[in-house]
């Protein structure tokens, strides 16, 4: 019965830690009233064939952090108990800067291990908490990077050149926020592509907090862009202001509009946007540039689409007219993340034409508006095969013909794969639409 009460009581720790845990001395009460243990002791607990003896030890070291008991406790993000791995977690996380190696040690051994034996993942382990070692390690190095001397601690590893220590840095500091902006910002001129980009998504992460620290770096900073790194850093940042959802973005990302180099990423992430500001200047730059006569950008037409403001059908379909394949080409796609299902006339000519960009641009289209009256223009569109330049409309249309989902296609597609001397991909993709069909396909109406 008492073995019972500790298991309850051990579980009622871990829903509050998975629910919001504030490390902090909560673990006193049970585990450190007693005072301050011998290390050898505790050691030998941890080590014990009893995982009741190894979660008591480990809670005792949470009470009474140890650096000395880094290397026992991140052996122990790999017991077999759940119940131990937690606690072994939050210790390491008490511990702070010095379990951040004994915990990517067990990690890495972990990741190597499965890698060996994917049947028998050694990462994959049983219970309720930190199935993965992965988890427990995110877990561990968030708590630490919540001071700004163990931000900068972890974000240092965002320098490695390990890609597991640099991805569970940077989701650590992604789910920190905020208060890790500080230590990231030097890495935004870091030489190293993948460590810039790092650096960039934990900024992004932040949400309308964010915006500041982005519009200094894309608008107020008065150095140009040396390299093509930089450019694609500047690029990234006005990129990730789209994902901010505020229209706080919207004066940035205007002022990025301006610059040459960064006008398709900033017309990108104001349709992601998806505010009711970036919607309402989305509309307005429609109706000018109709009213002038004159194309916008390729980017600008596929931000309305992303945004989906229905309004600007009517604009879309004028520059579905354009001469200009790059705009007809952003505009059939508009139309199709628009699901106007009333531009499948529209677009069926469209798959036949000479541009191979603007026909596969017609085959999604029509893929994402599922209309099976496309359906015989996409059948024809699949005998561009014969030439070796229209491979890409081809695919797309296959992946069209699954999308509309009809039994009726299974025929076509049984005859168009017998031919001989079809390309390998083409091939491949063809079976792969067919067994898709002949499991799910609907029956025509």
């Amino acid at each position: 019965m008492l073995l019972v009460m500790r298991w309850r009581q051990w579980s009622l720790v871990a829903l509050a830690l998975a629910i919001g845990f504030a490390l902090g001395w909560l673990v006193r009460s049970n585990v450190g009233s007693e005072g301050k243990v011998a290390l050898e002791k505790v050691l030998t607990q941890l080590r014990s064939n009893d995982p009741v003896q190894r979660v008591e030890a480990a809670w005792k070291l949470a009470s009474n952090p140890t650096p000395e008991a880094a290397e026992e406790l991140a052996n122990l993000l790999l017991d077999r108990e759940d119940h131990v791995r937690l606690a072994a977690a939050v210790a390491l996380a008490r511990i702070g800067e010095p379990a951040i190696s004994p915990t990517l040690r067990v990690v890495k051994k972990a990741s190597e291990e499965a890698a060996k034996n994917p049947q028998q993942p050694f990462h994959f382990l049983p219970g309720q908490f930190f199935k993965q070692p992965r988890d427990a390690a995110v877990f561990i190095l968030t708590h630490i990077a919540r001071s700004s001397e163990g931000a900068k601690k972890i974000a240092k590893l965002l320098e490695s050149r390990d890609p597991l220590e640099l991805g569970i840095a940077q989701q650590s500091l992604q789910q920190v926020g905020p208060p890790a902006l500080p230590a990231i910002l030097p890495y935004l001129k870091h030489e190293r592509r993948e460590v810039r980009f790092a650096a960039l998504s934990v900024i992004s992460a932040c949400g309308e907090q964010a915006i500041d620290t982005l519009r200094k770096f894309i608008v107020e900073s008065k150095e140009e862009p040396k390299t093509q790194l930089d450019q694609e850093t500047l690029q990234m940042a006005v990129y990730s202001l789209g994902n901010t959802r505020s229209d706080r973005a919207l004066p940035v990302l205007k002022e990025a509009l301006k610059n040459p180099l960064l006008e398709a990423a900033a017309w990108q992430a104001i349709g992601n946007l998806r505010t009711e500001g970036a919607k309402k200047f989305l509309l307005e730059q429609s109706q000018k540039f109709v009213k002038e006569g004159k194309n916008p950008s390729p980017t600008m037409i596929s931000a309305i689409g992303a945004s989906q403001i229905a309004e600007a059908i009517p604009y879309i379909r004028q520059w579905l007219k354009s001469s200009d394949p790059r705009i007809q080409e952003a505009a059939a796609l508009a139309l199709g993340m628009l699901r106007d299902k009333s531009a499948v006339p529209l677009l069926i000519p469209l798959l036949q034409a000479e541009d191979v960009g603007l026909a596969s641009a017609a085959a999604n289209a029509l893929g994402l508006l599922a209309e099976p009256q496309a359906l015989p223009a996409l059948y024809k569109a699949l005998e561009r095969v014969k030439n070796p330049t229209d491979l890409q409309v081809v695919l797309n249309a296959l992946t069209a013909i699954q999308s509309i989902n009809e039994r009726s296609s299974i025929p076509v597609l049984e005859n168009f794969l017998s031919r001989p001397n079809l390309p390998e991909v083409v091939r491949e993709q063809t079976k792969r639409v067919l067994e898709y069909l002949q499991q799910y396909g609907r029956p025509s109406i």
